[in-house]
């Protein structure tokens, strides 16, 4: 008996301890102990025992969640758990235009066949269509495509 009762704990605490620290280990833990502790119960005392403290242990098991998710998330320390805040963000424009086409720059980065160039100010991601080239290149540019632009060395 003491070691079902081992077990069940032992669940309880690695479910309250993944909520917490995500990543599904501690889950499948927990349920390995919620596992053990049936087979234990069904041996010492009958599968229907052991189904009942299989359905018992799952049922308390997210009423475990459930409680730690509404009551735990409002405490002192459960607030440097939970996220409290909305990540703000948005996408940038895209820095490639259209009349680029025919403007001269250099190579930032050696291009092998990608990498980056600098042209009127402004650094680009690039593909050259000569293949290698070394940082420090003049080059111009021939199009855009993937939101790469195509150079070709000057």
């Amino acid at each position: 008996m003491s070691l079902i009762v081992i077990f069940l704990v032992s669940a309880s605490v690695l479910l309250f301890l993944e909520v917490l620290l995500p990543g599904g280990i501690l889950g499948l833990l927990a349920a390995g102990c919620i596992l053990a502790a049936t087979v234990q119960t069904g041996l010492e005392y009958g599968w229907v025992e052991a189904s009942l403290v299989f359905m018992a242990s799952i049922l308390l098991g997210l009423l475990l969640v459930l409680v730690e998710f509404r009551l735990f998330a409002k405490t002192r320390f459960g607030k440097r758990f939970f996220l409290t805040r909305t990540v703000e963000g948005g996408n940038r424009p895209a820095q490639v235009q259209v009349d680029l086409a025919g403007k001269r720059g250099i190579t930032l980065t050696r291009l092998n066949p990608s990498g980056r160039v600098e042209i009127e100010g402004i650094t680009y991601e690039a593909q050259a269509r000569d293949g290698y080239l070394e940082a420090g290149v003049s080059v111009t540019v021939l199009s855009y495509d993937n939101f790469k632009l195509i150079i070709q060395k000057i």
